[in-house]
């Protein structure tokens, strides 16, 4: 059984956006087939006890797949922090991975009560959601007493997007109030953002963790077919789903499409950008949009030409934060200037999330090699966990003029 999905309004319970889908996963007679994460039925679940039998994708690809699932969540009134404005949501506690390095490492659920807390970051002016580098502490207090603080993970997710996010375990049904406090932005700014998220925030917010909640988001759990497991592809985000209107509240990290981003595109070596042919630059199954903006430009932190990338995952252009980018500037064999170059990342209204940097010396047929230093230092959720890793260096030309 499928239902449509829809997002519900009560006074006792905030705004739940639940996708479509069954009871619970799982295919055989009694809603599991050993293909799952989590433990205990759903009575447990609504109980308090175990946690969601979400499916688990034996051997996936090393790309962004399709997970089994679409996840149900409660999503809250969004609430300011300074300059910062932030949608906090709420789900059961499910399996992530972080990321060190080139390492990853499984994060497990405990059994028991508690809920995957995310919040998305984003700027009321422009719209624009932030990138993942201003990591904010959450502080949970019950009745008066504290519960949990921590940091939570700058996240990428299929569905949300840039997020942060963690998974906290709670002592019992009731409602807690969190307090969450951001530092100054440290990415750099263009644009209309160049002065803005210069200081800190404090937000605060409270939710409901009872039985019905459970019952929300366990229950609105939505299982792919079974044949589309771990196929390539990606989930669409939230905004551009069930009731269309109702969604579009929730801000998502969509970066423009590589038509929309200014400057001359850089080709590869055999001479096609990709604008027309639909297919860009790619490592580790991202996408790259390169692009070199002229003198002038108001993006340019220096003199001369503006070198721009983008990268971004393939389907829903979700940006890859966190990243250490280089570039190396070749003329017939030989390097020119001062490279390679260490990109920064940069934040800009129209653009979004970048890696850029001035070179005062580029010319057309020259060759631009960008290195990936180190891969998004981002935590994943299912379905990108295995994806931007084994990032090969990229190989461009400056087409003529």
């Amino acid at each position: 059984m499928h239902r449509r999905a829809f997002l519900r309004r009560a006074t006792a319970l905030p705004a739940t956006l639940a996708v479509a889908g069954c009871a619970a996963p799982g295919t055989g007679s009694d809603g599991s087939d050993g293909s799952t994460d989590g433990e205990g039925n759903s009575d447990e679940l609504r109980d308090g006890a175990g946690t969601a039998p979400i499916p688990r994708i034996e051997d996936p690809p090393e790309a962004v797949y399709l997970p089994g699932h679409r996840k149900s969540m409660q999503v809250l009134e969004p609430v300011a922090a300074g300059d910062y404005t932030l949608t906090p949501m709420l789900t059961y506690p499910h399996p992530f991975w972080t990321v060190t390095g080139t390492d990853r490492h499984r994060v497990d659920p405990t059994a028991g009560r508690g809920v995957h807390l995310m919040l998305v970051c984003w700027d009321r002016e422009t719209g624009i959601v932030l990138p993942g580098d201003a990591e904010p502490r959450v502080t949970i207090t019950r009745r008066g007493e504290r519960v949990a603080s921590r940091q939570l993970w700058p996240m990428l997710s299929q569905e949300m997007g840039v997020h942060f996010g963690d998974n906290l375990t709670l002592p019992a049904d009731d409602t807690y109030a969190v307090s969450v406090d951001f530092p100054p932005l440290p990415t750099r700014r263009t644009g209309s953002l160049a002065d803005r998220f210069t200081e800190g925030g404090t937000a605060t917010f409270e939710f409901a963790y009872d039985r019905a909640f459970r019952e929300d988001v366990v229950e609105g759990i939505d299982l792919l077919e079974r044949e589309r497991w771990g196929d390539r592809g990606a989930l669409e985000p939230m905004t551009h789903g069930g009731d269309g209107s109702a969604n579009a509240a929730l801000p998502y990290s969509a970066l423009p499409p590589a038509a929309d981003v200014p400057g001359t595109r850089l080709v590869d070596p055999d001479g096609t950008a990709g604008a027309t042919t639909g297919s860009l630059p790619s490592s580790g199954d991202a996408t790259f949009v390169v692009t070199l903006l002229e003198s002038g430009s108001r993006l340019a932190d220096g003199d001369g030409r503006y070198l721009l990338v983008s990268p971004r995952t393939p389907y829903n252009r979700v940006p890859l934060v966190n990243m250490s980018l280089r570039a190396a500037v070749r003329r017939n064999g030989t390097e020119v200037g001062d490279s390679p170059l260490e990109l920064t990342a940069t934040l800009d209204a129209a653009v979004g999330l970048h890696y850029g940097r001035s070179v005062t010396d580029v010319r057309p047929g020259d060759s631009v090699t960008l290195t990936i230093a180190s891969p998004p230092q981002a935590a994943r959720h299912q379905g990108y966990e295995t994806a931007f890793f084994r990032m090969e260096p990229l190989e461009l030309v400056v087409p003529p003029a």
